[in-house]
């Protein structure tokens, strides 16, 4: 999920991130509950058979599903053929990254009253050359695979077209979504209602990390380093790195539509501004309505920071997925969904 280049940046916002309010609030309880009204509930079991194909495909390639490889390619067709068989269009778009390898991103249109009114949820499925990446980030995939049978066993259509768009090499320089989004003209993206990115939502006994799209967490970072004696000098650069990120005016709502469906179920929460150029959220920032939802349960092996378990590493296996996250996560998304559906 998260580059080297930036892993820095990632250590300092470890100290940063701002737990969120988590009283149970009554207006927030009944917002979630009216989201029964979508009538959808994703199903952990068939989320979790997805993350025992991709893991077996990983086995018989090489031991990971990396962009350009066998492992990837063979993602990429376990995807289509799903989506073919749900009846959906696959566009599959293909790129070179900046190490000139062939990528391909998997485009999934689910037809509303309007392309003039678009939702757009992303995941990356490649993983890195280490390991097979089950729950970096085959566990997003999976949660939109799952999203897009009951979508299509359920015979729902939502006034905005849904996209579910499948990043490739998300690990080698986001050049999947930054491919996909230098193509949209203006139009495009003006009629884009929000962005979505979901990584790593498998993760066991998780932090859940929400973009702080407002950046309302930064003075209470500046605060909190003040306090630990850093130098102005030595945290300044940073800080004002962070400001600087595009938004979009957007990006509060969805912000907090997020907070109030874990306020609603009394769990904590963290806001962090990073995690908005840490994945594929990147290139559209500043440029439609964005929001990521990522579970993470960061600890220093040695002097490394681990976002998860097996972050990276070859046994970043389904072992270390919790269905419980799956759920919560899938359980997010369509709490999203629905309002942004129905305003």
């Amino acid at each position: 999920m998260f580059s080297k280049k930036i892993l820095g940046a990632c250590v300092l916002s470890a100290m940063f991130v701002i737990s969120g309010c988590h009283k149970n609030e009554q207006n927030s309880r009944q917002k979630v509950e009216d989201t029964a009204q979508l009538d959808l509930k994703l199903d952990t079991d068939n989320m979790m058979t997805h993350l025992r194909a991709f893991e077996e495909i990983a086995q018989r390639h090489g031991g990971n599903r990396a962009v350009g490889t066998q492992g990837g390619t063979a993602s990429a067709d376990y995807i289509s053929n799903l989506a073919k068989q749900a009846g959906y269009h696959v566009e599959l778009q293909s790129f070179e990254n900046r190490e000139k390898t062939r990528g391909q991103n998997l485009i999934v249109e689910i037809p509303g009253d309007s392309k003039d009114n678009v939702i757009i949820l992303g995941a990356h499925y490649d993983s890195v050359k280490m390991g097979p990446g089950i729950n970096d980030n085959a566990s997003g995939v999976a949660l939109l695979l799952e999203l897009m049978n009951q979508l299509s066993s359920q015979k729902i259509k939502f006034k905005p077209t849904i996209y579910l768009v499948f990043w490739d090499s998300e690990e080698i320089g986001i050049a999947g979504s930054q491919d996909y989004v230098s193509k949209l003209t203006a139009e495009q993206l003006k009629s884009v209602k929000a962005y979505i990115n979901l990584d790593m939502v498998g993760t066991k006994n998780p932090e859940i990390m929400i973009a702080d799209g407002d950046k309302s967490s930064l003075d209470e970072m500046v605060q909190m380093l003040k306090e630990q004696g850093m130098p102005e000098q030595d945290y300044k650069p940073l800080i004002d790195g962070l400001r600087n990120i595009p938004g979009h005016a957007g990006d509060l709502a969805l912000e907090n539509t997020l907070k109030e469906f874990f306020k609603a179920k009394n769990i904590k929460i963290k806001e962090d501004v990073t995690t908005l150029t840490a994945s594929d959220t990147a290139p559209f920032l500043g440029k439609v309505p964005v929001t990521s939802l990522i579970l993470f349960n960061e600890q220093m092996k040695g002097d490394e920071l681990e976002f998860a378990p097996c972050y990276h590493k070859a046994c970043d296996t389904i072992e270390q997925v919790d269905p419980k996250s799956m759920q919560l996560a899938g359980d997010a998304v369509i709490h999203l969904l629905h309002t942004l559906t129905q305003s």
